[in-house]
């Protein structure tokens, strides 16, 4: 089971970090489920893949020394942008075109690349 859990929750960060990145998934995302809100959705998804979990050997573990210094830099953008914007993040039409979200997306991009290069 532990090792079914680290798989899930590798694929799960990857994933989140996809979505993070790419404007066009994001509004992909909202036009397929139009009660999502998917700004917050966002933030809620790199907690509940890393932030919550960070700390755990298990999911240390699913990760190579190297990247996991990789997802704790995007966790250091991360938090940045989370102190930069409301608690009641703007929708994502009005979000993508906001500094944070460049920031937040072009983190997460260098991040996707620099797991890429491991």
């Amino acid at each position: 089971m532990n090792n079914q859990l680290r798989d899930n929750y590798r694929k799960e960060t990857f994933g989140t970090l996809e979505l993070i990145s790419s404007k066009e998934e994001q509004l992909d995302y909202q036009n397929k489920v139009p009660i999502a809100h998917v700004s917050a959705e966002l933030f809620c998804s790199w907690e509940s893949c890393y932030q919550d979990v960070k700390d755990q050997d298990w999911y240390q573990s699913a990760f190579s020394k190297k990247e996991f210094e990789i997802l704790k830099s995007f966790d250091a953008t991360f938090e940045q942008v989370c102190s930069e914007t409301e608690q009641d993040v703007p929708y994502i039409t009005e979000f993508i075109q906001t500094k944070q979200w460049l920031t937040l997306s072009k983190a997460a991009k260098l991040a996707l690349m620099e797991l890429a290069a491991t």
